[in-house]
Formats: C-alpha cells, sequence, structure tokens
C-alpha cells in the first residue's frame, strides 16, 4: 500500500536545477513527502505532470522529467538517501493544463493498478479553490490538497482580484470539459494555443491570453 503525491508542474525554466521558484517548491513538497511518509511509515509514489510546455525551442522538454531531474537530485543528498531508496517517481508528460495533471495522473494510477491509502495534490496556492473543485470533480476517493505559496514571480504579487479573475477564467473552461459540453479536443486546443501564444510573443501575452478565455469560455 502507497501514499500517492500528484504534483502539478509550474511551466518549464531555462535551467531547473538553477531555478529559484522550482528550488523552493520541489524542496517544500519533499519536506512535506518526507514527514507524511515518515510518520505514516507508508511508501510515497510521486507522479510528477507536465507536458511538452517548453519556452525553448525544440520545445520538446516536458515538465514532469524536468521536476524529476531536480527532485532526484533532492532524493540523493547525503542526508536523505538512506530514507528515499523506496520511493517511486512516475512521470506524467502528455498534460498542459491543471486539469490535465488530474485526469492523467488518475490514469496512470488506475492503469497502473497502484494501490494506496491516500492521494495527496501537491501544486501552487493560488490554485486552490480552483484545484478543490476539479479535484472532486476527477477523483471519487477524498484527496488531501497540500498548496504552497513559493512563486516570486511578477504575477504572484498582482492584485488579489486579477488573480481571483484569472483562475475564475480557467475554471470556468475547466468545467465545460467536465460538464460535456465540449470534448477533449476541443478543450486541449485552448492549451495548445495558449502555447502558441506563449512562445510567439513572451513578453506581451496577457491580453492575448485573456481574450483567449473570454472567446473559449462563451462558446
Amino acid at each position: 500500500m502507497n501514499n500517492i503525491f500528484v504534483i502539478s508542474g509550474y511551466g518549464i525554466p531555462r535551467d531547473i536545477i538553477k531555478d529559484e521558484n522550482y528550488n523552493i517548491y520541489l524542496k517544500m513538497a519533499f519536506n512535506a513527502i518526507f514527514d507524511i511518509s515518515a510518520k505514516e511509515k507508508i511508501a510515497p509514489v510521486i507522479i510528477f505532470c507536465g507536458g511538452k510546455t517548453d519556452m525553448l525551442e525544440p520545445y520538446e522538454r516536458t515538465e514532469a522529467e524536468e521536476m524529476i531531474r531536480l527532485f532526484d537530485i533532492l532524493m540523493n543528498r547525503k542526508q536523505c538517501k538512506e530514507f528515499t531508496g523506496d520511493w517511486k517517481l512516475v512521470a506524467e508528460s502528455k498534460s498542459i493544463s491543471t486539469l490535465e495533471n488530474l485526469i492523467f495522473a488518475k490514469e496512470i494510477i488506475e492503469k497502473e493498478n497502484i494501490e494506496f491509502e491516500k492521494i495527496n495534490l501537491i501544486f501552487e496556492f493560488t490554485r486552490y479553490s480552483r484545484i478543490k473543485t476539479l479535484a472532486a470533480n476527477v477523483f471519487n476517493d477524498e484527496v488531501n490538497c497540500i498548496p504552497f505559496d513559493f512563486s516570486q514571480n511578477a504575477q504572484r504579487y498582482a492584485k488579489v482580484e486579477l488573480i481571483q479573475e484569472k483562475e475564475n477564467n480557467i475554471l470556468k473552461y475547466d468545467m465545460l470539459f467536465i460538464d460535456k459540453k465540449i470534448s477533449f479536443e476541443e478543450y486541449h486546443d485552448l492549451y495548445l494555443e495558449r502555447l502558441r501564444i506563449l512562445r510567439v510573443q513572451p513578453e506581451n501575452h496577457d491580453e492575448a491570453v485573456k481574450k483567449l478565455w473570454e472567446k473559449y469560455i462563451n462558446l
């Protein structure tokens, strides 16, 4: 029996080993997993979620594989490695949205017949309300949400109402798929278009992405 931890990606930096946000995020995640595993004496299965959202050509890196690269270093630190020998790391490398993180993580759990005591979701804290809603729709089992306030990006310090507006817009679109008003292909297409916008105009994409949300939400 295992405890499952699902870690949502946060984009792909130029060098994840040196990236401040990811170092804070994954070190916080590591400590939480370490403490829960030690307390409950249950080996963790850690599913890292995130596909090819790379901003650097040829756009082949995945969030999941990059996170595992850094997490493996954390696990093999001298002071930790004797405790992490039974930790299992799994890459979910297809998703390009938070909802897809959950859908494809569940697919892995079912396909691999992973027996578990509990599912723990680890993610950036401004997504808490949205992920709580999505998790209730994706997982039948009760999940434990573990949000971390790690981001040092400019978006973290935007006005609260702007962050909430963004989260509400994303959730409205997520619910279109959950409520079966659009197909998965239609749902996925928006995120492909969002990626295209980010890659073409990374310095001035906020307004374009906002208009994109509005276009799809008002289908």
